[in-house]
């Protein structure tokens, strides 16, 4: 009797999922997917700043240009730890926590590209000029 009433409910759940072999596409039930427009995503230009907010696991703006001498300012916004560790690790700041601050300044003219260590995936750059 039991295997009888799991059977039965099975089949009520896939023909409720639309399991029942129908045999109809995602097209063809109007679930067909939505039309997106192409990724037009270009690298965004550096932005004349010193400030860098971390919000929403991302650097923001994700590219800085100051010139030789400035210094850069990090603001972690997010209610999570993030860092700031540049290629060759030589430029490192500890764990921020939200409101947490790190500053660097940047005597030389160069390209210092940087990520959070904890969430590789967040990248940003800071563009020094002479």
């Amino acid at each position: 009797m039991r295997i009888g009433a799991f059977v039965a409910a099975g089949a009520i759940v896939l023909a409720a999922c639309g399991g029942g072999g129908g045999g109809k596409s995602a097209a063809g039930n109007g679930m067909a997917g939505m039309a997106m427009p192409p990724n037009t995503a270009k690298a965004s230009a550096p932005v004349a700043t010193n400030a860098v907010l971390i919000t929403n696991f991302a650097f923001s703006p994700a590219a800085v240009t100051v010139t030789a001498g400035s210094t850069v300012v990090w603001t972690n916004n997010d209610s999570v730890q993030h860092d700031i560790t540049f290629d060759g690790g030589k430029i490192r700041s500890s764990v921020l926590n939200q409101n947490d601050t790190f500053s660097h300044t940047f005597p030389t003219a160069g390209t210092y590209h940087y990520i959070c260590s904890i969430h590789p995936f967040m990248h940003g750059t800071v563009i020094v000029t002479g």
